[in-house]
């Protein structure tokens, strides 16, 4: 605590003592809408981090945004797996890997379609954009919450020149970033960049002595620009991410071992993921309009193994966990995308500008699942044979799939700004996208089939908004937008409903979201101070959230019909004078399930099974599927999962020279993650997350002479053990376990630019 005064009061007296001068909020620039504008002249909330500020604040993948901007969660899943939720709207259904999440990743204008490639590292960028949904119009289905827009900084043949960034620090963190731009010709340009990304476990399994929520990533891209003319461009980029490590700490909630870093678990853990992505950007410019075409092919494959009841026989509160392993879950997912894209010359449509286009996604994903249950809790994972599961025998076996699902989506888009006068404007856009779900699923070897499905949706998506300057530097706005999510098909399902009612359906349906909002934009006193403010209601139809059936080893995705949130968001930024400037944001949400809906908890479940089990049951018997089926309630009233109903942070920035040597910039910023129900069961139990705050602090030494520079961190300062992430598992033992923000971690940078 004395630190944190002791750094207070240094960042205050330089506030106190600076001179005043006439500082001013620069321009920023995005490509939220497919061309680029100032950010302050947008109908809508976005939120960009720059290179420096990325760099300066160690952020090098999504997660590290987490509650920094308003109304955005960013939390892990399963130890491997990223959801988004923006403004209480994510991805319930991430257990399913057909599924599609609600906030959609771009990278250069490429839509990234795995899940599984937000866990790559950020590399090379020039900014990451966060937009809040829907973005139904320009970017289509699964940004029903939003769009997390990534750019990477260009080639260019103005000459040779490359950066290098390298820190260590405590859990012999080495963390390394170098590119470099080389001229190939007076029109060819090549930037290759390259990183790696390791650090020793936070954490670990003191059962199997093994380091846990370790890292070691690398990375390479390679980005080409031919530019043969003004009017002609192609850009060519190739990016590779790998990672091979023991995989994240899930500490079960029923673990006893002191400290939350320690965990007790008897099988082990490993997690491989690698991800490629391709792709060609066509430019033209033409008199009336630019012509782009984007064309990708992504691959993407992971491997993990980890102990799925996160915990032992010996070292975990009643009630034990039945022991249970994955050995292996084996995804790989293949995809190709392409885009045209039209967008209007301003000099040609005086009051009138739109953008067109049309998009194609085909993806492919091959799912392997294998899990083993030590039903006896002997200690034992019996050996199991292919004819003893397809028998229905009862034995040391869980969850086992191997199947393969194919999704195809094609869309028409367009949108059109009309002023109306010099200080009003229209806003207008459609989409219509046609998407198309196929599955052959084989559960068990086989031992009911294979089960081939089939799902499709056509849908229209659509903005309307109305913007008007109060002033030069105000902007008041409103919009009405729809954005949805496509419906899928489920690996299992409800198979009959004559010992208990299905719950959960061979597809799922489209989630659809309606939204008004209403924002201000301002900047005054010289544009020293910077308020954006939005209010906004969304009405969801057919959320997709990850269920359970009555069924034993039967549960997939089903919907919600209705439910709803209301919430209020704020950026600002002020600068105080020449030295000091502050920024912060917060957000409050209330959500709710507004209809009847019938669930079955699957923690409540599986402690009926095990129950039931023990007084010897069968497992495939009526009887433990109709006691699993009592245990179904009516979720109506409870809270959306995710969404903690207040988010803040605040950073204070003082910039000063030290003499004549150069400039040092430090930042103390304060992250506040408010409390949130992790499933939509709202269990207090299983699903509770406390609040959290976080300390960080950051300072630069930039020289005047010289191209280097000195990064210092210190991050989370107080060490805190906040819990970033909860996971109940759908489709084992109902076993649930927390994830944690990194412990506190001191890092010393260096930069050189040439």
């Amino acid at each position: 605590m004395r630190l944190i005064q002791g750094m207070a009061a240094l960042l205050l007296y330089a506030s106190v003592a600076a001179q005043q001068a006439e500082p001013y909020i620069e321009e920023v620039l995005v490509t939220a809408e497919k061309r680029t504008e100032n950010l302050q002249d947008l109908s809508q909330a976005v939120s960009v981090f720059d290179d420096d500020t990325l760099d300066q604040r160690g952020m090098t993948s999504l997660i590290d945004l987490d509650a920094l901007v308003p109304g955005v969660s960013i939390v892990k899943n399963e130890g491997f797996k990223t959801v988004i939720t923006i403004r209480g709207v994510g991805n319930e259904a991430n257990q399913n890997s057909i599924a599609n999440p609600s906030v959609s990743y771009h990278l250069d204008g490429i839509y990234v379609a795995s899940s599984f490639a937000l866990q790559t590292d950020f590399l090379d960028l020039e900014r990451v954009e966060v937009l809040r949904g829907p973005q139904g119009t320009l970017f289509g289905q699964n940004s029903t919450g939003g769009v997390v827009n990534v750019v990477s900084a260009e080639p260019d043949t103005s000459g040779i020149y490359g950066k290098l960034r390298t820190s260590v620090g405590n859990y012999d963190l080495l963390n390394t970033q170098a590119s470099i731009n080389l001229p190939m010709h007076e029109s060819l340009a090549v930037r290759t960049s390259v990183s790696v990304n390791r650090h020793a476990g936070y954490a670990e399994n003191v059962v199997l002595n093994q380091e846990l929520d370790d890292s070691d990533g690398r990375s390479v891209k390679i980005n080409a620009l031919w530019t043969p003319s003004s009017r002609f461009s192609l850009q060519l980029a190739h990016t590779y991410f790998n990672e091979d490590i023991n995989g994240a700490a899930q500490k079960g909630i029923r673990d006893v071992t002191p400290d939350s870093r320690r965990v007790a678990q008897d099988s082990p853990s490993q997690y491989e993921l690698q991800s490629e992505l391709t792709y060609l950007i066509l430019s033209g410019i033409f008199p009336a309009y630019t012509f782009k075409s984007l064309t990708s092919s992504q691959r993407d494959e992971i491997f993990v193994i980890r102990d799925n009841d996160r915990h032992t026989l010996f070292d975990a509160s009643n009630p034990i966990p039945t022991p249970a392993q994955v050995v292996p879950e084996h995804d790989h997912l293949r995809t190709v995308t392409q885009e045209f894209q039209l967008v209007s010359d301003e000099t040609y449509f005086e009051n009138f500008d739109w953008v067109a286009g049309i998009f194609y996604l085909n993806t492919t994903v091959d799912i392997f699942f294998n899990e083993q249950i030590d039903f006896g809790m002997d200690g034992t994972f019996d050996p199991v044979s292919i004819e003893q599961v397809r028998s229905f025998a009862f034995g040391d076996y869980g969850f086992i799939s191997n199947s393969e699902v194919e999704r195809t989506s094609s869309s028409v888009y367009f949108q059109s700004t009309r002023e109306i006068s010099l200080s009003q404007r229209l806003i207008g856009g459609l989409r219509y996208t046609d998407d198309q779900v196929r599955g052959a699923v084989t559960n068990f070897y086989g031992r009911a089939g294979t089960d081939h499905l089939a799902t499709s949706s056509q849908r229209f998506t659509w903005r309307l908004a109305y913007e008007r300057d109060l002033q030069d530097a105000t902007m008041l706005f409103g919009s009405y937008t729809r954005g949805f999510k496509p419906g899928g098909s489920n690996l299992t399902f409800g198979r009959e409903n004559i010992v208990a009612p299905i719950l959960v359906q061979p597809t799922f349906e489209d989630e659809v979201v309606d939204v008004l909002e209403l924002g201000l934009k301002t900047d005054f006193a010289d544009n020293r101070i910077r308020l954006n403010m939005a209010l906004f209601s969304y009405a969801y139809e057919n959320l997709q959230y990850q269920a359970t059936d009555p069924e034993v080893f039967e549960g997939g995705v089903a919907n919600v019909p209705d439910s709803e949130s209301l919430g209020f968001e704020l950026e600002s930024r002020v600068f105080v004078n020449e030295i000091v400037d502050m920024d912060f944001s917060l957000s409050w949400i209330q959500t709710s399930i507004a209809s009847t809906h019938l669930s079955l908890d699957n923690v409540a479940s599986d402690a009926t099974t095990n129950r039931l089990l023990g007084e010897g049951f069968s497992l495939f018997g009526p009887e433990i599927q109709q006691a699993r089926a009592a245990e179904i309630k009516n979720v109506e009233g409870n809270q959306l999962p995710k969404v903690p109903e207040f988010n803040f942070s605040a950073r204070l920035n003082v910039e000063r020279g030290v003499g004549d040597r150069g400039n040092l910039l430090a930042t103390l910023q304060i992250v506040h993650r408010g409390e949130y129900y992790y499933r939509l069961f709202n269990n207090p139990v299983t699903d509770r997350i406390d609040s959290y705050q976080k300390i960080d602090f950051f300072a630069r030494f930039i020289p005047n002479v010289g191209n280097w520079s000195l990064n210092f961190q210190i991050l989370n300062l107080t060490d805190e053990s906040g819990i970033n992430s909860r996971f109940t598992d759908s489709f084992g033992v109902g076993s649930t376990s927390n994830e944690y923000i990194p412990p506190r971690q001191v890092v010393v940078g260096f930069g050189y630019d040439f």
